[in-house]
């Protein structure tokens, strides 16, 4: 089982918020005290905001609402949760294709049922890396079909069926080739 909280993405910015409170206040501290620096406007923003960024993000931490399941990739499926009680579970023989979509800025599972309905979930906030290798390797193995999943280099704001029509169009190419070289 994969399962990816809400409450991880508060947490990674929390301890990003106390690393850049530590490089802002190192030099500040220096100036004031080593050097007998004054403060100026830019010091003092510059401490007030990365530590406003910090307490947002431990508030946000803490809050008991918040801490949902975003994503979870098992034997039996896929959820799929944007805000809390707004969760989609897809069963994997209901579900024709998962396309994980990378971009520079990002990614995105797009889920495609036989149904011909369509559940997205951006995953930027919760990967480091642009690119979410646990989650497709997840998806590789719980699937009840590898040809199901598919990995995607376009943009985000590209929808199933702008990608689906990439796709094929790619296939085409690699079938007439093919076909040349016999």
């Amino acid at each position: 089982m994969y399962i990816i909280y809400r409450k991880d993405y508060y947490k990674r910015c929390f301890c990003l918020g106390i690393v850049w409170c530590i490089i802002c206040g190192i030099p500040v501290y220096y100036l004031i005290t080593v050097c007998y620096y004054s403060w100026d406007f830019f010091m003092i923003m510059n401490i007030f905001v990365s530590i406003t960024y910090t307490l947002y993000f431990l508030i946000k931490y803490l809050r008991k609402d918040l801490d949902f399941v975003a994503l979870r990739i098992d034997d039996n499926g896929m959820l799929l949760c944007r805000k809390k009680n707004e969760e989609v579970f897809i069963k994997w023989d209901k579900i024709k294709f998962v396309i994980f979509v990378v971009d520079d800025y990002g990614s995105k599972v797009i889920v495609r049922q036989h149904n011909k309905e369509t559940h997205e979930l951006f995953l930027r906030d919760y990967f480091n890396c642009f690119r979410p290798r646990g989650a497709i390797k997840a998806a590789c193995k719980y699937a009840d079909d590898i040809d199901k999943i598919r990995e995607v280099k376009d943009s985000l704001a590209s929808t199933y069926n702008s990608i689906m029509w990439d796709i094929s169009e790619k296939e085409k190419k690699i079938k007439e080739k093919q076909e040349i070289v016999l």
